[in-house]
């Protein structure tokens, strides 16, 4: 049925604190020993040992808060970031009829406000404010930037356009919306029937795009799943090249976006995380998002 539907870092203060001698003065004749430093041991490099508590690698970051021990035991990848929503939210649905435009400024309809493929339309916007990387750091290598996830189900794959939004506004497309034209593809296992004023979430499904993916979505092979072929979750290339992102900031707003093209039919997003590589983050023991 193809019915409408519709991210603190932290700062460590440390106090030093002047501790006072006896008051009495010495007399002059007194002989003063000589100040004598306290010997530094120096700092013997070894392999960081998650959980210690000490600095075996020599480079000021203790367990967590080492990039050396991102993903290790209970400490969390440094420089991935979930977003799960409490809620399923549903994708708004698209028509097939809509304001021609070249730039955003250009749809001045409150509920159509993004320009994708020259149409003005009412896109899934959602935003994670990083904050923990080194400050004026970007994206020098975009192999660095692993990997772009969603966790959605949508019962009609050629609907959609799927963007990247780096927080200088340049935009790499995941997903490109080809022509109003072609075969049923679901997302995930999607609601078919369910009606335009209560749509129902089915199963997402996790998708993925890669530096590495070689095989865009639309080029991949779907498997039959109660009689509708359903793209299989993994990881796919992007339509846009990945050098698109090449210098990008890292610090900032980074913004998913999905709109809907094509009119009738409907999905959900569940989440959605973006994974950097560990060794962009300086101090892993903060947040990386606001």
């Amino acid at each position: 049925m193809r019915a409408p539907c519709s991210g603190f870092c932290f700062a460590l203060v440390v106090a030093v604190v002047a501790a006072c001698g006896p008051t009495d003065r010495p007399n002059s004749d007194d002989a003063m020993p000589p100040e004598v430093d306290a010997p530094v041991e120096p700092c013997v490099v070894t392999a960081e040992v998650c959980g210690d508590g000490a600095d075996n690698d020599c480079d000021l970051r203790i367990d967590c808060g080492d990039v050396d021990c991102s993903g290790v035991g209970s400490c969390p990848v440094c420089g991935a970031v979930n977003n799960p929503e409490s809620q399923p939210l549903a994708l708004p649905d698209g028509t097939s009829q809509s304001t021609p435009c070249a730039t955003d400024s250009d749809c001045t309809n409150p509920a159509a406000p993004n320009c994708v493929q020259a149409e003005c339309h009412a896109s899934y916007t959602s935003t994670l404010n990083f904050v923990g990387f080194p400050k004026g750091g970007r994206l020098a290598d975009v192999n660095t930037l692993l990997s772009v996830c969603v966790k959605m189900e949508h019962s009609w794959l050629r609907d959609l356009q799927i963007d990247l939004i780096a927080p200088d506004t340049r935009v790499i497309t995941l997903h490109n919306f080809v022509a109003r034209t072609g075969g049923e593809i679901f997302l995930g296992e999607a609601n078919d029937s369910d009606s335009a004023g209560s749509p129902i979430p089915g199963v997402g499904y996790r998708y993925c795009w890669t530096p590495g993916a070689s095989t865009i979505m639309l080029d991949s092979p779907t498997v039959p799943i109660g009689g509708d072929q359903v793209l299989p979750a993994g990881d796919y290339a992007s339509a846009s090249p990945w050098s698109s992102m090449a210098g990008a900031p890292l610090n900032g707003a980074w913004t998913m976006r999905v709109t809907d093209l094509w009119s009738a039919d409907n999905g959900f997003m569940f989440e959605w995380s973006i994974a950097f590589a560990p060794m962009l983050v300086e101090d892993c023991s903060g947040p990386i998002i606001l």
